[in-house]
């Protein structure tokens, strides 16, 4: 989903933002449904469509406070978020709660990662629908080709009132959701990521929640001055992989969002990448030239909550899948990628250091 206070990957950590989430790579027990007073679920009427639109749009034109906390696998994490509208753009800070101080600003897709240990910001551009609380930046038919979409009880989230929502797959290479959606604001509240079992595998949800709220801008502010820190703005370049030798076959129902020759903060060199996305789920196909890791070898499959990864080695390449999709589809969309000429290596390049404004 998600990008998502995630790794589109979201995140798929709760990615904020994928490629940030990605820099950290760290990061679901759900609550039974309780039914509403006389069984059934309440709440406005509406169609499929309009559900998935309305949470869309709230997301992005909702003010709110609160605090968010994620559980994937084992781990568990926290952070506090303010967002706000302006009418024209959309404002947001996450503050990561556990763990080492980080940061993240956002205003609409341009997101500031800070780290004040190493006193340095990432700036990276985004994926629309990445964060929670939004469920991904396809058109809601899109979304509705491959999953159906049930209306289940009235639950209770953050002492909010709210509706449940069941996404259920259409076939087996991607995930189920269940959502919990306040009716009045469409924000959501908690997302469950469910497995092919229909079991929780991990899960986003409010603690606490301020919505509607008048947003003080200071509240948008970080918390440390970023003045004399390093900052760094990941270089997209769009690329053509098959023009470059590569070919990728996506999985039925997705599609490629973007090619991009790009560094992230702790790539030695440049790498490929290629983002894929059902409307819902995303996957990144990375494409890496590291000299100096070693040819040949086992695959290497890795799993952690929702999020699946799966790495081979293609000739002086590495090539790795990561997403929140099932094992199964990362393993097959690593041994769908295929070279149809001889690749050139990347150049070293593609991370530079810039005033920030």
């Amino acid at each position: 989903m998600r990008q998502r206070f995630g790794l589109a990957g979201r995140a798929v950590v709760p990615a904020p933002w994928h490629w940030c989430w990605l820099v950290l790579l760290s990061l679901s027990a759900g609550a039974a449904a309780q039914p509403s007073r006389d069984g059934a679920a309440s709440g406005p009427v509406r169609s499929d469509t309009q559900w998935l639109q309305a949470i869309q749009v709230a997301a992005q034109r909702v003010n709110f406070t609160g605090t968010v906390v994620y559980q994937q696998g084992g781990s568990m994490r926290s952070s506090r978020i303010v967002h706000l509208w302006d009418g024209r753009s959309s404002h947001e800070r996450l503050q990561m709660l556990d763990g080492r101080p980080r940061e993240f600003i956002r205003k609409d897709l341009e997101v500031r990662c800070l780290f004040p240990d190493a006193r340095r910001v990432l700036v990276e551009r985004g994926l629309p629908g990445e964060s929670f609380p939004s469920i991904g930046g396809g058109a809601p038919r899109e979304i509705l080709e491959h999953y159906s979409l049930k209306l289940g009880s009235i639950e209770r989230v953050a002492g909010v009132d709210c509706q449940v929502l069941v996404l259920e797959p259409r076939d087996a290479l991607r995930y189920g959701h269940r959502l919990c959606v306040e009716p009045a604001s469409s924000l959501l509240l908690r997302a469950e990521t469910l497995d092919l079992r229909q079991e929780p595998i991990d899960q986003m949800a409010f603690t606490d929640l301020r919505i509607n709220d008048r947003i003080d801008r200071a509240l948008l502010r970080p918390s440390w001055s970023t003045e004399g820190w390093r900052v760094e703005r990941s270089d997209h370049r769009p690329v053509d992989l098959a023009r470059l030798g590569w070919s990728i076959s996506p999985p039925a129902g997705f599609r490629v969002l973007r090619q991009v020759e790009r560094r992230g903060a702790e790539a030695a060199r440049a790498v490929y990448q290629s983002v894929l996305s059902d409307g819902l789920a995303t996957l990144s196909v990375f494409i890496d030239f590291n000299d100096s890791a070693p040819t040949g070898g086992a695959d290497l499959a890795h799993q952690h909550g929702a999020l699946s990864g799966y790495s081979r080695r293609i000739g002086s390449a590495l090539v790795t899948v990561m997403g929140e999709v099932p094992p199964a589809t990362a393993k097959a969309v690593a041994h769908g990628v295929t070279v149809t000429s001889a690749p050139a290596a990347l150049p070293a390049s593609g991370l530079t250091s810039a005033p920030l404004r």
